[in-house]
């Protein structure tokens, strides 16, 4: 009598840690109406060409951090610094390139926002939109990424500078 009762409980467990994966997802898929989420940009190259791009917030509690990961911020005026580069995987040396540029914007609650850019060589505009109907909410910035420099404090400096 055991045996069938044991069996029909290992069978239906696996439903119910379904169900709560899905919760946690759909939680998590979610903005919370008084924090805006900020997605970063990833563009892991093409088969022709073995360019990796990427751009994302440079901080986190005001101070540089080199993850790529989801940000909730609250809602509101922000100042953020975010590091845009270009990763060659065919050059064994040397071969990042990369900009910092600030973006001053106004999140609205509840939204979800998306880093993005376009490139052309060297030259990168970089901006965030709202994920959904890709509409800047930043201004576009024109940068050149180039071979990372020495700075010092500066990401530090920035990054306090900054609200992130």
């Amino acid at each position: 009598m055991k045996l069938p009762s044991l069996l029909l409980a290992t069978a239906i467990a696996p439903l119910f840690a379904c169900t709560s994966v899905s919760d946690v997802i759909n939680q998590q898929a979610n903005v919370q109406p008084n924090e805006a989420r900020i997605d970063f940009f990833a563009n892991r190259g093409e088969a022709f060409d073995n360019k990796r791009e990427y751009v994302k917030l440079m901080c986190l509690n005001q101070r540089p951090t080199s993850a790529s990961a989801l940000r909730d911020v609250e809602e509101g005026e922000h100042v953020l610094f975010v590091r845009a580069m270009v990763v060659n995987a065919d050059l064994p040396v040397d071969n990042m390139r990369e900009a910092i540029v600030r973006l001053d914007v106004n999140l609205e609650g509840g939204k979800r926002y998306s880093l993005n850019q376009t490139r052309d060589n060297r030259d990168m505009k970089v901006w965030l939109q709202e994920t959904d109907s890709g509409i800047p909410v930043s201004e576009i910035v024109t940068t050149r990424v180039e071979y990372p420099k020495s700075v010092g404090d500066l990401r530090l400096e920035q990054c306090k500078e900054g609200t992130v």
